[in-house]
């Protein structure tokens, strides 16, 4: 199989899918790392449950429990998986030389989109998690 890192002249937009690529890359690191946020936040919440007694506090500690299961394993997941997916179209498209295949580069724009809409959802979460926490930490 093809190295999707090496140069050679064999590729007209070469540098565009290496690019690519490396975007891929970065996402796939990204997703291995809300995994084992999601895992401290769950032990955060376990922890400092115990803190909160108010209803409102409960109930807001279900939801924070259902977001990070949610995010957990539908989301991230489901993200992780498709860029796997998506590097490898790439490498086919590098072994077979076919760099035409236009519907590549869109499919790679929308995942693109799909991860950055993600990641501010998860930095509101984590920035409302933490306050949430902050409470019991006063």
């Amino acid at each position: 199989m093809i190295s999707v890192l090496s140069t050679t002249n064999k590729y007209i937009l070469q540098p565009s899918l290496l690019d690519m690529h490396q975007q891929s890359r970065e996402w796939l690191s990204a997703t291995e790392f809300w995994k084992k946020e999601i895992d401290f936040f769950q032990k955060l919440l376990t922890s400092k449950s115990a803190f909160f007694t108010e209803i409102e506090d409960k109930q807001k500690i279900g939801h924070f429990q259902s977001l990070i299961m949610y995010y957990n394993v539908e989301v991230i997941d489901k993200l992780a998986r498709k860029l796997r997916t998506h590097e490898n179209a790439l490498a086919d498209m590098l072994q077979s030389l076919n760099e035409s295949d236009t519907q590549y580069f869109h499919e790679h724009k929308g995942l693109m989109e799909e991860l950055s809409t993600f990641a501010r959802s998860f930095n509101t979460l984590k920035q409302e998690l933490f306050e949430f926490i902050e409470k019991a930490l006063r």
